[in-house]
């Protein structure tokens, strides 16, 4: 049974983005001013927990909103559009993050570039079957 928690759905051991939330991400248009671009990101980042590397994806993103200028327009490039599209397709396909279960054993992964790192924390359910409980993602600034 699934049971609508917030913007989430959560049941039968699992949760994921709700479909009003999904529909926003996947409908919401390719953003040409700062203020556009960072409504993306703030309705994207609450949902940052589903995606591995979340803030490495959003970087071209992220750098468009650095500046004093806190409104304008913005350079868009080739660049911005895949990241813009790949978060989207990756909000809207349905990511599964399982309920932690505190009897079977935790796998932490890492990783790292100059741009950023990221963790996801997984559990193993048998020998074969390996279920993510939560995804972590941090860019890294200039004087990191």
């Amino acid at each position: 049974m699934w049971n609508t928690w917030g913007m989430h759905l959560i049941g039968q051991g699992s949760r994921t983005p709700g479909e009003m939330k999904s529909k926003a991400i996947r409908d919401f248009p390719p953003p040409t001013i700062k203020t556009e671009i960072r409504a993306f990101l703030e309705l994207a980042g609450y949902y940052r927990q589903y995606i591995t590397m979340f803030s490495i994806i959003a970087t071209p993103l992220t750098d468009l909103l650095t500046g004093r200028s806190k409104k304008g327009e913005v350079t868009w490039s080739a660049e911005c559009t895949v990241a813009f599209e790949k978060l989207k397709t990756l909000l809207t396909s349905e990511p599964v993050l399982y309920a932690p279960d505190f009897t079977k054993k935790f796998v932490l992964q890492t990783d790292a570039s100059e741009f950023g790192m990221g963790a996801v924390l997984s559990q193993i359910y048998d020998e074969k079957n390996e279920h993510p409980v939560l995804y972590l993602s941090k860019k890294f600034s200039e004087a990191e």
